[in-house]
């Protein structure tokens, strides 16, 4: 694993369109960001709908230090559960988990192709753990947890530009193909 500070790295040896290589139609990171704003907003709103639904009743738990240190750790562990997904998972030098300060952008990025099917996993399973996850545990186990609950949306809310990748990818993207990313700009094509 490679930790990188700045813009999410373009692998000088890959040359997608010299390779057949395709690009999807999809928005900078710039503007990824403000797109993510409104579908933050539909996507907490769910979580608030999904979790009034299971929480249960009676007081709530809860610990000013624990929300603070889950604050604290949201995006790396965010990032992390993206990087486990990718072929050889933390330990492969493929795997770079990147701080871009100017666009205030955290990210992890594999240098490498991959299955359309396991892109789409690595997209969502921040989502799946951190905010899907608290909800059934708040839910099965009837347990009234401020955490759970902030932990959930807060999750929900910065995994917006990942959902908004997920459908970029599972609308253009055939489901045989192979994925591959160049910096910022996503490529697919047909598995030979």
């Amino acid at each position: 694993m490679i930790i990188h500070w700045g813009a999410v790295p373009e692998d000088p040896d890959f040359h997608p369109e010299n390779e057949g290589w395709s690009p999807i139609r999809e928005p900078g990171p710039l503007a990824i960001q403000f797109i993510a704003l409104p579908v933050a907003m539909v996507v907490v709103g769910l979580l608030v709908g999904l979790l009034a639904l299971v929480w249960p009743s009676g007081s709530v738990s809860g610990s000013i230090w624990l929300l603070l240190a889950l604050a604290i750790l949201l995006i790396p562990i965010h990032e992390i559960l993206h990087a486990v997904c990718f072929p050889g998972g933390l330990p492969s030098p493929h795997t770079i988990i990147g701080i871009w300060l100017s666009r205030i952008l955290f990210y992890a990025h594999y240098e490498g192709v991959m299955t359309r099917t396991r892109f789409l996993v690595t997209f969502a399973m921040p989502f799946l753990v951190l905010s899907i996850l608290p909800i059934m545990l708040v839910g099965l186990l009837r347990w009234p947890s401020l955490e759970l609950a902030a932990l959930s949306i807060v999750n929900g809310a910065a995994a917006s530009g990942d959902i908004i990748g997920i459908i970029l990818v599972g609308l253009q993207v055939p489901a045989s193909a192979s994925v591959r990313n160049r910096g910022w700009r996503t490529y697919w094509r047909y598995s030979p």
